[in-house]
């Protein structure tokens, strides 16, 4: 019994069960995490993305992380809607300013500013939306 509670708290301690939530002009993100603290290989997050003109939310599980080259730090992570064959990209670029870019190849990608939000406006504006 106490090897359970042990091994319980050990994983607690080790894994972050976060998100964070950002937006552009054109949508609400959401993205989920269930990777160990500073992770750079972890796989174990989700990306919701909600339109703010119709309300329409894709989710897509698993993203692929950004690492940065010489600084060996995460940045990013990229999603691939298999379905759609859409990529969607959510990464910080040098300045610290968050970019987003949705492709789908062969066409030309759509790149966005994007910001953090709190988890608080993000559920409110969110709420708005589904009205």
């Amino acid at each position: 019994m106490r090897f359970k509670i042990l091994f319980a708290l050990c994983v607690s301690m080790v894994f972050s069960y976060g998100g964070a939530a950002f937006e552009s002009d054109s949508y609400l993100i959401w993205i989920s995490s269930r990777c160990p603290e500073q992770s750079t290989t972890c796989t174990s997050v989700t990306y919701n993305q909600t339109s703010k003109s119709n309300g329409k939310t894709i989710v897509i599980e698993g993203g692929e992380p950004i690492v940065g080259s010489l600084s060996k730090n995460l940045i990013g992570y990229t999603f691939y809607d298999l379905q759609t064959k859409h990529s969607y990209e959510l990464s910080m670029d040098l300045d610290g300013f968050y970019m987003l870019y949705i492709r789908r190849y062969p066409k030309p990608s759509t790149k966005e500013k994007v910001k953090r939000i709190s988890d608080n406006d993000y559920q409110a504006k969110l709420a708005k939306i589904r009205k």
